[in-house]
């Protein structure tokens, strides 16, 4: 089939309002526990004021994040990863104000790491992750007891978990995707011809009346395809069907929706087309019908086509199929006169 069948999605990962909602959590979370922190018992206080400034910016941040949630003004996917990344300093320093080899904070990297293996596909993740493994191991570079506090296995041994952790979670993140996946072809597209369903027609409809350059609504079926199904049985008329489908599926233009309605019956979405092209797509389409691989010792199956046009037929999507569908009728009775 043609890839006008099957809608490119954004990338299903890019979960954007829910990223900016959990950022606010964590990064808020992150900010005045850590703040808090300080006021246990056995915190360092060398560097409180700028273990406290890192901690008011975790809050801004989180902040914002509530403010993108909110507005709905979510950023893409590649400049969440930007931003992730951007970050890195910030969590570097409140190690360092918390007391780098001694820091108290390490565990609430976690937040980050399962943050980035469930809201990044992979390309972008596990940079992500190694970025922050060697964010976690900074100390190395500027505190002289780090090696006394076994300071380079404790690394080791963060990186290792949050690796494991981000894999884990990157499966079941896989497995979700394919899951919700398989439930949007169940509810999308009809399982006989794997075309868009009655469901999706609608609602595909509905979306193009709205458009300012119109659209074409043709709607076709098939002449005494009920003499096929009882001549040669359901399953040759079933794989009638899903030739015609595939055929039709492949004439199809870029961007419109090719629906079975239900039975022998077939619509083609058209955003943007007028009348004048509205030929062309009919001609296309009977001449795919045509040339369809049909099962052998069916003859020829012919198709009556009916079509209207927004605004001009109807400026909802209800009344031009209702159009549309009166024409189809009144067709059907001139080609039976013919007969």
């Amino acid at each position: 089939m043609s890839s006008a069948q099957y809608p490119t999605y954004e990338d299903p990962r890019d979960e954007g309002r829910l990223a900016d909602l959990v950022s606010a959590g964590m990064w808020s979370t992150a900010g005045l526990v850590g703040a808090a922190m300080f006021a246990l018992p056995g915190s360092t206080h060398e560097h409180l004021l700028e273990g406290l400034a890192v901690a008011g910016a975790a809050v801004l941040w989180g902040a914002i994040s509530l403010v993108l949630y909110l507005t709905r003004a979510t950023m893409s996917l590649r400049s969440r990863a930007l931003v992730t990344a951007t970050t890195a300093p910030l969590v570097a320093a409140a190690i360092w104000a918390s007391g780098g080899a001694n820091s108290f904070l390490g565990p609430l990297l976690l937040f980050t790491s399962l943050f980035i293996a469930y809201f990044f596909p992979p390309r972008m993740a596990w940079p992500l992750v190694a970025l922050f493994a060697a964010v976690y191991a900074t100390p190395l570079l500027y505190d002289p007891i780090a090696i006394e506090t076994a300071y380079p296995a404790r690394a080791l041994a963060f990186a290792v978990a949050i690796a494991g952790e981000s894999f884990v979670m990157q499966l079941l993140k896989r497995r979700l995707l394919r899951a919700e996946a398989r439930q949007r072809v169940m509810a999308e597209r009809d399982p006989l011809t794997a075309l868009y369903n009655r469901r999706s027609f609608d609602a595909a409809l509905e979306r193009a009346v709205r458009r300012p350059d119109g659209v074409a609504l043709v709607l076709f079926d098939f002449d005494a395809f009920k003499a096929i199904n009882d001549e040669y049985g359901h399953p040759v008329g079933d794989a009638v069907l899903r030739a015609v489908s595939s055929a039709c599926s492949d004439v199809v233009r870029e961007g419109d929706t090719l629906a079975r309605l239900g039975g022998d019956e077939f619509a083609v979405i058209a955003p943007g087309a007028r009348s004048s092209g509205v030929a062309r797509i009919v001609a296309s389409l009977e001449e795919a019908i045509a040339g369809a691989d049909f099962p052998s010792g069916i003859p020829t199956v012919r198709a009556s086509f009916a079509w209207a046009v927004g605004p001009a037929d109807g400026q909802s999507g209800q009344a031009l199929l209702d159009r549309a569908d009166q024409r189809l009728l009144y067709r059907k009775r001139l080609n039976k006169q013919a007969i």
